[in-house]
């Protein structure tokens, strides 16, 4: 049997890995000033791996109150799937095992 572990802040989904890691997805900012979510980031705690999606996010539109660009993925519909086919496919693959706690 394992022990469930609370997951981390804004991981919205987790695969397990052959090697018993965790492959984590985010959404969350890609700026350092604070925005909404503008990326799903796909992390694996076993090797390090990661795949970013970006949702095509306009900065200068958030600071000036325009309207995002009509190519602004909304909520991640499209890049959130993607990232959840990368981290699919990365947990059936690695055998890096997690990092002692």
């Amino acid at each position: 049997m394992t022990t469930q572990n609370a997951w981390p802040e804004n991981v919205i989904a987790r695969y397990l890995t052959v090697g018993g890691a965790t492959v984590d997805l985010f959404e969350e900012s890609g700026y350092y000033i604070p925005t909404p979510p503008t990326q799903t980031r796909a992390h694996c705690n076993g090797c390090g791996k990661e795949q970013t999606e970006e949702w095509g996010f306009s900065i200068g539109a958030h600071e000036y109150g325009r309207e995002q660009p009509a190519e602004f993925d909304t909520n991640g519909q499209w890049a959130t799937p993607r990232a959840h086919r990368w981290a699919q496919s990365h947990a059936e693959t690695c055998r890096a095992i997690p990092k002692p706690a």
